[in-house]
């Protein structure tokens, strides 16, 4: 029997998630305590030197995009970025001061922008059919290596120390590379885009606005807190890095939700998945403001929001990047949710200095609920709703889904 070509692929590509998080969660629960120390304990001063690389990488990631559609090209730009991540990383290692660290991750952010639209638009091309289910198992590999990687990570900060640990996640990231050297090279245009072409905005599908003012409104809690999360649980409430890496952990493995919850995005509207991810992080954020130890910080910080949040808007994305072209489309996207989220993590770091990060809490408490109740009248008339007659929110509370949730 004659093996279908598109299977490699997707074992390759599971394989490259798998070994991606694996290597990316070694460094990440500690990276904002890192910073945050070099900034000499400011807030502000960490949130500008995350937000400045940031905001070049989602300039150049629109510039990548379009060549990469223009070209046709998605394999190249990809592996472009995942040999500045190795680069970059190393150099990282030698930082001693914030500014270093500014210099060295926004030149980084120049070529490593590469790979994310590229990366998005070879998943969309290469499975069409049931996006949810394979967006669900896809992320299940991400979270078995995020897992392992999480774990490992607190013995291995304290083992190794923060500089060699990016080291060893420099050259764990050589396996991903080679995974992606191994996929066949996909057909190109050999167009050779000018200036005129690189800059071309793409053309967005109307129901796209709804959709995204919904995003940025559901995400405004973690915009306003997420930068603050490590460092209040490890230098507020005296956690130690093997317990902060073990509730990183612990979080990612909750990420296996995305697997009944990429069934559920083939069901349910996108406004009753919104509903759901609103309410949840309404009682997260709520947590962590009431919470007055590592452990029960722990606690709330696991239960499984993001993934509920993360496979619905994706599999909208997909669905409306059929309409256009695709890098170029998750790149604008992307460049418009990095000012958002840079704009709001620069006023957090400030707010956070100037009275506390806990107060952060309790605003994205408030902001979350707020758009529970918000995203229902943005996405009532939105294309493709299968319930649109049902109010979501009430839907919500009478059905069973949110128990699971509730009880994490």
């Amino acid at each position: 029997m004659q093996k279908n070509p598109g299977d490699a692929i997707k074992k390759k590509l599971l394989a490259y998630n798998f070994t991606s998080s694996l290597s990316g969660n070694l460094v990440s629960p500690f990276l904002s305590l890192f910073i945050y120390e070099l900034a000499g304990g400011s807030f502000l001063a960490t949130s500008i030197g995350s937000q400045l690389p940031a905001a070049i990488s989602a300039v150049m990631s629109f510039i990548w995009a379009r060549l990469s559609d223009s070209t046709g090209k998605r394999k190249s730009f990809i592996l472009m970025a995942s040999l500045t991540g190795i680069v970059s990383s190393v150099a990282l290692s030698f930082a001693t001061n914030l500014q270093q660290v500014v210099i060295i991750q926004s030149l980084g952010a120049i070529t490593g922008s590469a790979g994310g639209s590229a990366f998005s638009a070879l998943l969309a091309e290469k499975f069409r059919n049931g996006r949810g289910e394979f967006l669900g198992k896809y992320n299940a590999m991400g979270v078995a290596g995020g897992f392992i990687g999480g774990l490992a990570s607190g013995e291995l900060y304290t083992l190794l120390g923060y500089r060699n640990l990016l080291r060893l996640y420099a050259a764990l990231n050589i396996i991903p590379v080679a995974l992606i050297l191994s996929i066949d090279e996909e057909k190109t245009t050999n167009a050779k885009p000018h200036a005129r072409v690189i800059l071309h905005i793409p053309r967005v599908p109307r129901r796209f606005w709804r959709l995204y003012a919904s995003r940025l409104l559901l995400t405004l809690p973690g915009a306003i807190s997420g930068g603050v999360l490590g460092i209040y649980f490890l230098r507020y409430l005296r956690g130690s890095p093997e317990a902060w890496s073990t509730t990183v952990a612990i979080t990612v493995l909750a990420g296996l939700s995305t697997i009944p919850y990429g069934k559920l995005a083939d069901k349910l509207s996108t406004s009753e998945m919104f509903t759901m991810a609103g309410l949840g992080w309404t009682i997260l954020y709520a947590g962590y403001y009431l919470a007055p130890n590592p452990l029960v910080f722990a606690f709330f910080f696991i239960i499984p929001v993001w993934p509920l949040f993360w496979i619905a808007y994706t599999k909208a994305l997909m669905d409306i990047s059929d309409e256009t072209e695709r890098a170029t489309f998750y790149a604008f996207e992307g460049v418009l949710s990095t000012i958002y989220g840079s704009v709001i993590g620069i006023l957090a770091g400030y707010l956070a200095d100037a009275t506390s990060p806990r107060t952060l809490f309790l605003l994205s408490s408030l902001s979350a609920l707020s758009a529970a109740i918000l995203v229902q009248k943005l996405l009532l008339p939105f294309s493709g709703q299968k319930r649109a007659k049902t109010n979501p929110l009430q839907w919500l509370m009478d059905s069973s889904i949110l128990q699971p949730i509730l009880k994490r």
